[in-house]
């Protein structure tokens, strides 16, 4: 066939396919109407002028006859603080560098919002800090495609300019976006940019840059933390099949990218759902790989079909409209806060697993019609699910329920209201927030909604000491119906500097008397004269989260390289705590020694101090092992009422350390109770005096009673 023949060919099948395939010249840059011919007569009969327009008509209709790609991915990789703090983002680059790709899948990729990159050693690519930029990743490896003017990665044009602009030069059959960066649940959002005073996109902003960027993508993945939630799931549900998120913290690799990514470029033919599980498989497979027990057991992940997501929606709004009928009722009440406060949750503690909340509930007061409703509805929604041993209740989406009635989750709550689309949920957040009130459109649909009365929920106590001086007692005499949470506060005076040094906290509180007939509980702290040591060193332990009734994760304050004040996490087990002590699961025999189990779980960044969000840098106890790091020692201030200065300890990191509870030396120390009542307000005791020889301890009482925080 001669060259001519050839290009009518082409132009006839071409012409076949301008219905099906509107866009397929995108990549030429040019928009054809139906008033202009495909290719032009021209009167021209010079032979060498044919052959030259011959020779580019072919050319285009062969670039734009061009099998179609399977997928495109369009990876929005925000830096912020986890690339210029810790390489991050260059990581999952490198992971990419080493697939072997081809032209069924576009890799398309935004990059900004840090205030310095690290690709160059890591991926082979400079990276410019002062400008977005827009890469491809195909057969030639990574293509610097286009370059723009510094944006804020955080707002939703940024977003949606990005989305819009690939869809249009990397057409495809199927499309999934990939959102990197923080996360911090439903209120607070995802996406932060450290170059824009480290704004942050809310779940509003992201429903806005998802409608204004035009494609409905077949799968959606957030490599962010806590952001495998209902409100998030609504939020992604016009624009997107399937949405792939972590209901707790990523670790900071993130995702196993060089492994689902190349087993999407051998099977480009793979739906969404298989995609996702890809996604979720490669991921675990990676920390287990590496030998990270510490990141594998706390490591959640989940598929959602996110056409099905609106029964979970009716099905929690059903849940919380009879949570909301039992304020009124103060004990009621307080047994559904006491059950839902055993909900799996995650890093921020108010984000709550909505199976594990549902299966809960039906002891707390609600229906078992409602409860398995939602049951269902969370497992026919969630098509795949990955939870570590330290989640096991986790079942792949969770929930926003706070009540603290604090300025800081009333900044949260009007965050939350720009996208929730839960009226029963914004009731009960009402209802729990006495300076906080449901938008209006909320109280159209649920009619007046009743109060919590705080004072209902008041702890009043008072403390003693021992008759022997050997203990010393805390009397709980209001608002234990509705529970709360007991633990003490221990600190050791230290001669030589003539400071306190705060140890920290501990849950082994004892139950000693329960009164029925004036509704009392007698508690005292367990205090043994030992104390969690870490190579040799006492810990500063604090509790972060209680897992289940006696599993508590704790964290104690530690520097590395010199500067950067991280967590030391520790998952501690208690044989009975307190709550299983009053619904008669815990031993028997109280005067059986109570061992605490530890074990140490590695280093985490705590909050990003900037912007309040959970931070993802992390190191597991592989990543630590001979690495120096420096143990904190904080020294409170009477005057402050609080820790006010630190002293450190240097040492060296390995494998085989093990957190042990070991007996603190003689001296003088003082202890004080704190109380956490449902509505998370803090009360603490007075101090007691204790003087600690080694063996026993002698208490002293304290001088008066402390009041609410």
């Amino acid at each position: 066939m001669n060259k001519f023949s050839k290009l009518l060919s082409f132009i006839l099948v071409l012409c076949m396919l301008l219905s099906a395939v509107p866009f397929a010249f995108a990549q030429t840059g040019e928009e054809v109407t139906a008033d202009e011919p495909l290719l032009e007569e021209t009167a021209d009969d010079e032979a060498d002028d044919d052959a030259d327009d011959e020779d580019e008509a072919l050319a285009a209709l062969e670039a734009a006859l061009q099998e179609q790609a399977q997928w495109t991915v369009m990876l929005y990789l925000c830096g912020t603080d986890l690339e210029s703090d810790g390489s991050m983002a260059s990581s999952n680059l490198e992971m990419i560098k080493n697939t072997t790709a081809n032209s069924a899948v576009n890799m398309v990729i935004e990059t900004g919002g840090t205030k310095q990159w690290n690709s160059e050693e890591k991926a082979g690519i400079d990276i410019a800090e002062d400008k977005l930029q827009r890469w491809y990743y195909g057969e030639e490896g990574y293509q610097l495609v286009e370059e723009l003017e510094n944006a804020n990665m955080a707002k939703y044009t940024t977003l949606a300019d990005f989305i819009s602009w690939s869809a249009e030069k990397y057409p495809a059959e199927k499309y999934m976006l990939v959102l990197w960066d923080h996360g911090s649940g439903s209120a607070m959002g995802l996406i932060v940019d450290e170059l824009h005073d480290y704004a942050e996109m809310s779940l509003e902003g992201l429903h806005r840059a998802l409608e204004n960027g035009g494609v409905h993508f077949d799968l959606l993945m957030t490599d962010t933390c806590l952001m495998a939630n209902l409100e998030m799931a609504q939020t992604v549900a016009p624009f997107a099949d399937y949405l792939a998120a972590s209901e707790e913290v990523m670790p900071g690799l993130g995702s196993n990218y060089e492994e689902w990514l190349q087993a999407l470029y051998d099977e480009p033919e793979c739906g969404p759902e298989r995609l996702g599980r890809l996604v979720a498989n490669a991921t675990q497979l990676m920390y287990a790989e590496k030998g990270d027990d510490s990141f594998l057991k706390g490591l959640t992940f989940s598929l959602t079909d996110l056409s099905k997501i609106d029964p979970v929606a009716e099905a929690f709004n059903d849940l919380m409209k009879e949570a909301v009928e039992l304020v009124e009722d103060p004990e009621a009440f307080g047994a559904f806060l006491i059950e839902i406060n055993k909900t799996d949750r995650y890093q921020n503690t108010y984000m709550k697993d909505l199976y594990d909340l549902a299966r809960r509930s039906i002891n707390g007061g609600i229906s078992k019609q409602t409860a398995l409703k939602l049951e269902n509805a969370v497992d026919e929604a969630v098509v795949y699910n990955i939870r570590g041993s330290y989640h096991p209740y986790a079942h792949g989406l969770s929930v926003y329920l706070r009540y603290s009635d604090t300025a800081k989750n009333r900044h949260e709550l009007d965050r939350l209201i720009r996208a929730d689309q839960n009226p029963w949920q914004l009731a009960f957040l009402d209802a729990v927030n006495m300076k906080w009130d449901a938008p209006e459109w909320v109280t159209d649909i649920t009619g007046e909604i009743p109060q919590v009365k705080a004072q209902l929920y008041t702890l009043k106590f008072d403390t003693e000491v021992s008759e022997d001086k050997s203990q010393t007692q805390l009397r709980l005499y209001s608002g234990i119906e509705a529970g709360g949470f007991i633990r003490y506060e221990l600190q050791r005076f230290d001669e030589q500097t003539q400071s306190w040094f705060y140890l920290g906290q501990s849950e082994d509180v004892q139950v000693v008397d329960l009164n029925a007939e004036d509704k009392s509980i007698t508690i005292t702290a367990d205090f043994t004269g030992k104390w969690p040591s870490l190579a040799g060193e006492f810990l500063s332990v604090e509790t972060k989260d209680m897992q289940d009734d006696t599993t508590v994760m704790m964290q104690a304050p530690v520097r590395l390289f010199g500067e950067k004040i991280m967590k030391l996490r520790i998952l501690a087990h208690y044989p009975d705590s307190m709550m299983s002590q009053l619904d008669g699961t815990a031993a028997e025999n109280a005067e059986t020694e109570h061992t605490v189990e530890y074990l140490l779980t590695g280093i985490w960044d705590g909050y990003d101090s900037s912007t309040g969000l959970i931070d993802r840098n992390t190191y597991s106890m592989t990543e630590l092992n001979g690495m120096p790091v420096e143990f904190c020692k904080p020294v409170y201030s009477d005057y402050k009422k609080e820790v006010g200065d630190m002293r450190y300890v240097p040492m060296t990191m390995s494998m085989d350390m093990e957190v042990t509870d070991e007996v603190l030396p003689a001296g003088q120390y003082r202890l004080r109770y704190s109380l956490t009542d449902m509505l998370d307000r803090v009360y603490y005791s007075d101090f007691f005096d204790l003087a600690w020889d080694g063996t026993n301890a002698v208490f002293s009482e304290p001088a008066a009673e402390a009041e609410a925080e």
